[in-house]
């Protein structure tokens, strides 16, 4: 699968980089939501990974963003985040986002993006 990564934590980042396309993913990364949405325009990815705190965009904005432009519509997200459940909760983050607190629990991220390649029927 093609996976787009916005992560303004470049260890962090580099981090879930090495260790999704480990997985045998292809992986794409960025460290803010503006940046997700100018790549995603250019090659719709399969799943998105974001944080929800960023420099120039936010995650539930970028979200939106991509949510409201029709040909990225519906792209599943995980959300890989340091944000508390009322943060997330007061910015409107939709339910069928999947949310991972940091640290990140490597198996529950390997489980998240398995169920995500199942739903694409293995891509």
């Amino acid at each position: 699968m093609k996976i787009l990564i916005a992560e303004d934590d470049a260890p962090v980042r580099e981090m879930l980089c090495a260790f999704i396309s480990d997985l045998g993913h292809e992986v794409v990364p960025t460290e803010n939501g503006r940046e997700l949405v100018q790549l995603a325009m250019a090659g719709r990815p399969d799943l998105i990974l974001t944080d929800m705190h960023m420099p120039e965009m936010t995650g539930d904005s970028m979200i939106a963003m991509i949510d409201m432009y029709v040909p990225l519509a519906g792209i599943p997200v995980i959300m890989v985040t340091g944000a508390t459940k009322d943060e997330l909760a007061s910015a409107g983050i939709p339910k069928e986002i999947s949310i991972l607190p940091k640290p990140v629990d490597f198996d529950k991220l390997t489980a998240e993006i398995n169920k995500v390649a199942q739903k694409l029927g293995g891509a």
